[in-house]
């Protein structure tokens, strides 16, 4: 039963964004929401196959830019330039461990002293960009290397 409304809200989510279901997305996903991780396409393969799930590396990469363009991923890149995916889409920020390399959430609403509205506004009215999003990355040590 339990498995059952874990892919009724897999193929909600999707619906809700024009996209249809399909066991690639939905197992993204279920990983992506399983786990506090932020993998690279190739992590997530691996770790898909030692599942035992029947999937190729070009598939992640196709459904992981059209989960991320319709907004139900976010992609950032960590501090080597890799690019990782996220599956927790509230307003959030990252902390970067530069020792071992961790990558932790941290929300934006436990975090009120950053807001992001005049930051965006004041770069808009400097550059003439339109701002869609503020994040804030922060880098330093985690308890674990402290």
């Amino acid at each position: 039963m339990a498995r059952t409304k874990e892919r009724d809200t897999f193929r909600s989510r999707l619906k809700t964004v024009g996209l249809r279901h399909t066991m690639p997305r939905e197992r993204i996903l279920s990983f992506l929401d399983k786990k506090n991780a932020h993998p690279t396409p190739e992590e997530l393969y691996q770790s898909l196959k030692k599942k035992g799930y029947a999937i190729g590396l070009s598939t992640v990469y196709l459904n992981l830019q059209v989960l991320r363009d319709a907004g139900l991923l976010w992609e950032f890149k960590d501090q080597q330039g890799n690019t990782r995916y996220d599956g927790f889409t509230e307003k959030h920020h990252h902390l970067f461990c530069v020792q071992c390399g961790t990558i932790e959430d941290l929300l934006a609403k436990d975090l009120p002293e950053f807001d992001p509205e005049p930051v965006k506004k004041a770069v808009e009215a400097r550059t003439g960009w339109f701002v869609e999003d503020a994040r804030l990355e922060l880098r330093g040590v985690c308890p674990n290397c402290q």
